[in-house]
């Protein structure tokens, strides 16, 4: 299944999740979702501050030992002493029960007449009382007191709560836009204690009456915490005296917390957005964009939430819309957790196909991998394996997918000679000079046909051989170039060509924005520890690979490793150029290598194995981690004795911070004979590994 089709796949099973989601959660099992909502909100209505009402007290009479009628003369003579007291405003949210048919206290008279006294709807004092409001809170299923109903319908009429009907006769509070409004239900949050005194203390004349001049005062019969009657958000158990009186505060304060209509609208519409948003924008990301993109949208919930909560005092509910983008995220996570592995399987696959020659299963295989410059350089080398078989049709089907993934090709106008390179080398358009060596120039072309920029590595390889050298020369760099084509590993810079132009013989490599290696080797300039162990180790692995497909590189050093710091990533070039342009009888020696980084058996011109590519890492480590190769001398000579005789100094004396460890890996990497060494690559690099870990 190729990418987008797998994308659109994805993308479907996102929408089919989501919207049974979203009936799910708004719909039959509504009762159990609602928690993400309660959760959500207790947890930030706990911490919104509340201010205790004004100049106001609660006296709670103890019914203990005392009737109904005891009970009644009680509530009288507290009443009386408020009055004296000059209580501004006495509420009885608990006044003891009269029948219907039982005279009301001599004392009632005095509710009418001399105090603002309040009572709840149809007790039998609401007909001598200032303002009577019912009393009816609601808690949740889950024992939490959230909503208070600010008005009743009974018997076809719209009465008020009591907390509303004491704010109605407060002409400060009158004008307050939220009783104002239409609103029939505000939320609670916490509670801000009020000071309480004791009845007895009031009747024996001992209550400071300072706190009940111009008071509110609630009177009733449960004392606190014994006989709570709720539980709020903020985890604070409340009898109804002090329920009343932290709604009655935030009435007056216009400080209560309220759903408006649109909150609703809101609501509904959060969730529907933000599971579309989930269903376009997931599918085709990695696991780490999506869980950044669920993180960022979750914090936005939770802020917009605790602003309108904190700042507006609105209720808006987000737990839900939270759980569904949440699941949403969670389940296209799932989907496109192995999607990642598989498109590496596919490019290994295709990799592998190419090298074996199987060329229509490695272009099925590549097409199934995302467009990028590994894929785009991989299809160009296919294309080229095309026309090597005969079958141009297939290599410009090839060059065609390139065209619609990666942009149709510009052809180039750029004929002018740059800084005395020439213009073109076969159908290569130079563009100027990167780099040049002991071999020759290295330089930025591109590719008209597909417009792909290149490093076109020349070899003046005329003017180095005559005549039978010259022949011998050619088959031998057209069979390592063939050699080092075949290589297809991500650390291994791409050869994708190889010909022959105006007495040049040049190579076209996969370019790589980089850094040499040989830039870190200065002593102010080095990389971690850690750093340049794990690079020779990818670099170990990539040696491993090309030795198991018979090609030694010859020239390992830090200017052939070229790595890119912003990516983290590191490619070995020039595979098998040395051997290309290898002579005894060549006029410059342009074979070489370099003699410091050539391993005992290189110098002494006998047959190599890749373990001589592993003395070569060796001494790159030791230079990377020490500014310094191993082994130095002031002529070739003294040179090759020290590197065929002289053991390395430890590294770990050379810089600190350097584990003993990596003193054993370099001590087996520089072994003079091949077999005292690491077996192999892999080996290798696993050890540079462990060391890695522990530096």
């Amino acid at each position: 299944m190729t990418p987008d089709k797998k994308q659109k796949l994805n993308r479907l099973i996102a929408l089919i999740f989501a919207s049974v989601l979203l009936l799910l959660v708004y719909g039959p099992m509504a009762p159990w979702f609602v928690a993400a909502d309660r959760v959500l909100y207790d947890n930030l209505a706990a911490h919104v501050p509340s201010k205790p009402l004004g100049n106001a007290v609660i006296i709670s009479i103890d019914p203990a030992g005392q009737d109904n009628d005891a009970l009644l003369d009680t509530y009288g003579q507290v009443l009386s002493a408020l009055a004296a007291s000059n209580a501004d405003r006495i509420v009885l949210t608990e006044p003891p029960e009269i029948a219907e048919d039982a005279r009301l206290p001599g004392w009632s008279v005095a509710m009418s007449t001399e105090k603002r006294v309040y009572v709840p709807t149809r007790h039998r004092f609401a007909d001598v009382a200032t303002r009577d409001g019912f009393l009816g809170f609601q808690s949740d299923d889950d024992g939490v007191l959230r909503r208070a109903s600010l008005w009743l319908l009974h018997d076809g009429v719209m009465s008020p709560s009591l907390p509303l009907a004491i704010a109605f006769d407060n002409r400060d509070a009158a004008h307050s836009h939220r009783m104002s409004s239409e609103e029939d239900a505000i939320y609670t949050s916490g509670y801000a204690p009020l000071p309480r005194l004791s009845y007895k203390d009031l009747l024996a004349g001992r209550a400071d009456e300072s706190l009940l001049d111009g008071a509110t005062v609630f009177v009733d019969s449960s004392p606190e915490l014994v006989a709570a009657e709720a539980l709020l958000p903020s985890g604070q158990f409340v009898t109804i005296s002090e329920i009343t009186a932290s709604l009655l505060a935030d009435v007056e304060q216009d400080r209560t917390i309220i759903a408006p209509s649109w909150v609703s609208a809101l609501e509904w519409l959060a969730p529907v957005l933000l599971a579309i948003v989930a269903v376009l924008f997931m599918p085709d990301r990695s696991r780490k964009d999506i869980a950044v993109l669920a993180g960022v949208a979750v914090v936005v919930l939770l802020l917009v939430e605790t602003l309108s909560l904190y700042v507006l005092h609105v209720r808006i509910d987000l737990g839900r819309p939270v759980v569904i983008f949440l699941g949403v995220s969670m389940l296209t996570m799932w989907l496109v957790g192995d999607e990642k592995k598989e498109l590496q399987d596919a490019f290994k696959r295709g990799s592998d196909f190419l090298a074996a020659g199987r060329l229509e299963p490695a272009f099925a295989e590549f097409r199934r991998c995302r467009p990028s410059d590994t894929i785009a350089t991989s299809m160009y080398k296919l294309s080229l394996a095309f026309e090597q078989q005969a079958k141009p049709e297939r290599a410009e089907a090839v060059l065609e997918w390139m065209k619609r993934t990666h942009g149709t090709p510009e052809q180039s106008g750029n004929q002018q000679n740059v800084n005395g390179a020439p213009t073109r080398l076969g159908r290569y358009v130079i563009e100027k000079r990167i780099g040049r060596g002991a071999m020759g120039a290295v330089y930025l072309a591109r590719d008209p046909r597909i417009n792909r920029p290149v490093a076109l590595k020349a070899i003046p390889i005329e003017k180095e051989f005559e005549d039978e050298e010259l022949k011998e020369a050619r088959m031998r760099f057209y069979r390592e170039a063939e050699s080092a084509g075949r290589l297809a590993h991500p650390n291994i810079i791409t050869v994708f060509d190889a010909g022959e132009d105006k007495g040049l013989a040049y190579i076209a490599m996969e370019y790589v924005p980089g850094i040499p290696l040989k830039q870190f080797t200065d002593p102010k300039r080095l990389l971690a520890p850690k750093r340049a162990l794990e690079l020779c180790a990818c670099t170990a692995e990539a040696l491993d690979y090309a030795h198991n497909q018979g090609v030694i590189h010859r020239d390992i050093k830090p200017a052939n490793l070229i790595y890119n710091p912003k990516e983290g990533s590191l490619k070995i070039t020039d595979f098998g150029v040395a051997r290309m342009t290898d002579n005894n009888n060549t006029k410059t020696g342009i074979v070489l290598g370099t003699p410091m980084y050539m391993s005992p058996e290189q110098l002494s011109a006998e047959d190599l194995t890749g373990h001589s590519d592993l003395f070569s890492l060796g001494v790159t480590l030791y230079e990377l981690l020490a500014g310094e190769v191993p082994f130095k001398a002031t002529n070739i000579a003294v040179l090759m004795t020290k590197i065929t005789t002289e053991e390395a100094a430890p590294i770990s004396h050379m810089r600190a911070g350097i584990p003993p460890s990596v003193d054993a890996v370099l001590a087996k990497a520089l072994a003079k004979k091949p077999q005292d060494r690491f077996t192999c690559g892999a080996e290798m690099a696993i050890a540079l590994r462990n060391c890695a870990r522990v530096s």
